[in-house]
């Protein structure tokens, strides 16, 4: 402690006078001061004017003070103004450290915080460089968050193990350390990245205290300087208490945005429910009225306008064929859209998951395939607009596609129990039968037989089901359409818009297939069926011997060789024998194929070349089975007239043979 400077009373010491070290009371010396003196002194400290020795010393001198007096009182003035001094310093600290902490604390963003409070402890202890390190929770570790004064790219994002190096020694004993001399100081457990970073930045000295609210350490907070530094006591609390306060406000502005999140997340979240819950809401009425549609037994025209009321989007109805039955109405964006490929391969995918499928389509957004168990049904086309279907109309979409299913099946149970009955009848029609059970039939069904005009018979292989669906949705329909003897039927009212290359159309593009179909005569009323129907079915099956197979023709054109195969026509297998007879031996008896070498012979017009590549064979076999026929028939086989005859006989026992098996 410093010696005091001891006042007496007047009484003892004299008016006006005062004591110094080594006097006693009622002894004068020479190291008494009058109190004018001491006030002038006084004067001197409180306007801290005195700055050196020579004002004192003017003083002391004018007061009378010897020597000894003198210095004792100088040491005492120098520490008094050392103490006057560290005061004043801690005061301008300790307000700079409050101006401090209120503009920390007016922040609100966490980041901003923290370069306020890196830049601010920087200003505060004059440091070259000043950093913060933050913890985090999830690893332990302390990353270098923010830096002010920083001179390379390397110390920010530094990740400092948990215990490890300066960071990790101050947040484990939650307390500051200096380092003078940074690199070589031992107190702590260096890490390589750390120390790098720092070496970059040239740091010799630096002072780090910790960053606690609470129980919690938040980080570490650095200052350095790239000089040898001592940091004092002060400086080190000072810096102390700027890390307590900076940490409590930081955890506050922490705490503050983590409820600001949590409220936003609270309302997102209330939005989001809200929506959902509207949503939820308006499947429900759509998929409502979606059922209704089946139970009022509404087509399937209705369900596409509900649906398309429902999404706001066009709607497309497509059948089992990928043909549209239905749609929401004529504003389509993409005239056709529904034959694009990348449509055809979306309902395949959605055949197979039974989902909303999305398209390239620049008219369709997406489709869901209608699907009964292993059976298809069609599917739905949603057209495309300025957004994607959400997740509820996908779902809707999903729901109406199991709606028309349900459709599609109670509609083909109703078809079906009426082609029963249509088939029936039809097969009454076309078979001798009673009249007045066809008649009653009739009635039944609400037909006018006597209005029966036309015939057609259709081969379409083993696709008789399809034919008869695409027929029903023909326009105009037929009167009667149905299965029957390995072959459908179609029989139609009179009309100039129907002829057999129309029905042909209709049928072929849905079923994929070969279809031949054959116009019969034209009727008159409904006794003229079973004729015209047999000269159709006759026809039907006479002309594949001729290669054709995929065609639609009319009885007419083909009556010549009908008329050759009528049951009375017997003169037939005379004529046929006496022309190529020989040639019909040599193969049953020998099993060679000259006939088929005739026929391709007769087919390209006695071209020996043509015929070896339509059967295939080198011409020089084609010359040798030419020579082997020339002996069966003569060596006038191939004049103009024998020649005919022999083309007609090839071709009419061709034709005979297939009618005996047909």
């Amino acid at each position: 402690m410093p010696d005091p400077i001891d006042a007496t009373e007047p009484s003892r010491a004299g008016h006006g006078s005062l004591l110094l070290d080594g006097a006693s009371a009622g002894t004068p010396v020479g190291g008494t001061v009058c109190a004018h003196a001491v006030v002038a002194l006084l004067d001197l400290l409180d306007e801290e004017r005195v700055t050196g020795p020579d004002d004192l010393t003017a003083l002391l001198d004018g007061a009378g003070v010897d020597r000894e007096t003198r210095d004792a009182i100088e040491r005492r003035v120098q520490r008094l103004q050392a103490h006057l001094s560290r005061a004043g310093r801690r005061r301008d600290e300790l307000a700079a450290l409050f101006a401090c902490s209120r503009e920390l604390a007016e922040q609100r963003d966490v980041e901003a915080l923290l370069r306020s409070l890196v830049h601010r402890a920087n200003d505060l202890l004059g440091a070259d460089l000043t950093w913060l390190a933050e913890f985090d929770p999830a690893t332990g570790e302390l990353e270098v968050r923010t830096a002010c004064g920083a001179v390379s790219a390397q110390l920010e994002g530094v990740r400092v193990p948990a215990g490890e190096g300066m960071a990790g020694f101050v947040a484990t004993r939650r307390r500051p350390h200096c380092s003078t001399r940074y690199h070589v100081d031992p107190g702590f457990t260096h890490d390589l990245g750390a120390d790098s970073a720092l070496l970059a930045e040239g740091v010799v000295s630096a002072l780090a205290v910790p960053l606690v609210a609470g129980d919690d350490v938040i980080g570490t907070l650095f200052v350095a300087t790239r000089t040898e530094t001592q940091f004092h006591p002060d400086q080190i609390g000072l810096l102390t208490a700027f890390a307590d306060h900076g940490a409590v406000i930081l955890q506050g502005a922490r705490l503050l945005e983590q409820a600001r999140t949590l409220a936003e997340a609270a309302d997102d979240s209330r939005d989001r429910l809200a929506q959902h819950v509207d949503e939820m809401e308006r499947a429900h009425h759509d998929h409502a009225e979606l059922t209704e549609c089946v139970l009022r037994g509404e087509s399937t025209i209705r369900v596409a306008v509900t649906l398309a009321r429902a999404m706001q989007r066009e709607v497309i109805v497509l059948d089992e064929f990928g043909a549209p039955i239905a749609q929401s109405s004529d504003r389509l964006p993409v005239d056709g859209c529904w034959r694009h490929p990348d449509v055809a391969g979306a309902i395949a995918e959605s055949r197979r998951t039974a989902r909303f499928v999305s398209t390239s389509c620049p008219g369709v957004a997406g489709v869901v395939a209608v699907v009964a168990g292993p059976a298809s049904l069609g599917a739905l086309l949603v057209a495309r607009s300025a957004t994607r279907p959400s997740a509820r109309e996908q779902k809707t979409l999903e729901d109406a596609a199991r709606i028309v299913a349900l459709l599609r099946l109670k509609q083909d149970a109703l078809a079906d129990a009426e082609d029963r009955v249509r088939g029936e009848l039809l097969g009454d029609l076309v078979e001798p039968g009673s009249r007045t059970t066809d008649e009653m039939r009739a009635r039944a069904r609400g037909l006018d037989l006597d209005a029966l005009r036309r015939i057609f018979v259709l081969s379409v292989g083993d696709h008789r089901r399809d034919a008869v669906r695409a027929l029903a949705r023909m326009t105009p329909r037929p009167v009667l359409s149905a299965e029957h003897a390995g072959v459908v039927v179609a029989i139609f009212a009179e009309s100039r818009s129907v002829d057999a290359d129309r029905v042909r159309n209709q049928v072929r593009p849905r079923i994929g297939s070969p279809t031949l179909v054959v116009e019969g005569p034209s009727l008159s009323s409904c006794d003229d069926v079973p004729g015209s129907y047999r000269e159709a079915r006759r026809c039907l099956s006479l002309l594949p011997a001729l290669g054709i197979r995929d065609r639609a023709v009319t009885t007419a054109p083909y009556s010549l060789y009908l008329r050759l195969f009528e049951p009375e026509a017997r003169d037939i297998d005379d004529f046929v024998r006496a022309v190529i007879g020989p040639v019909l031996d040599s193969d049953a008896e020998r099993g060679t194929d000259l006939l088929n070498t005739v026929s391709a012979f007769a087919e390209c017009n006695a071209s020996t070349a043509r015929a070896a590549r339509a059967l295939h064979l080198h011409p020089n076999t084609v010359v040798q089975r030419l020579d082997r026929i020339t002996k069966l028939l003569g060596s006038r086989w191939r004049e103009p007239d024998e020649f005919f005859r022999i083309q007609v006989a090839v071709r009419l026992h061709a034709l005979r043979r297939h009618a005996t098996t047909c």
